[in-house]
């Protein structure tokens, strides 16, 4: 019968329709140094991880600060325009013992933005 047939249609309709949530964020990982790392004043430590995002990066930033976040070490933007993955590493040679705070933060074209801090500790 027509009705049954245009139940079943319906049914299969809504069931088969999927929730679009859009582009996602970008993600951000920090590969070097890991969780474990033992770091010591004087060290050369490589900063090292990726950006990625599922259409493409639009910008990036990578910061060094002491703590408190109020004494920058290093800053830098490197050109992610159009990329879809973005592999990053640098040297910092520490000068004292602290707790230093690496800030990674990452945005694509849609508006999204990740922002990862991680804590360095320098014994």
């Amino acid at each position: 019968s027509i009705p049954c047939l245009f139940s079943i249609l319906v049914i299969l309709f809504l069931f088969s329709c999927k929730k679009n949530n859009g582009p996602a964020a970008p993600i951000v990982t920090l590969t070097s140094p890991s969780d474990t790392s033992v770091i010591y004043a004087g060290d050369t430590v490589l900063l090292s991880g990726t950006a990625t995002d599922d259409k493409s990066l639009h910008e990036l930033y990578l910061t060094l600060t002491d703590s408190s976040g109020t004494s920058i070490l290093f800053t830098v933007n490197p050109y992610v325009h159009g990329l879809k993955i973005y592999y990053f590493g640098y040297y910092w040679i520490t000068s004292s013992a602290g707790t230093y705070q690496f800030i990674i933060e990452a945005e694509d074209h849609d508006n999204h933005t990740t922002t990862k801090t991680f804590s360095i500790v320098v014994h």
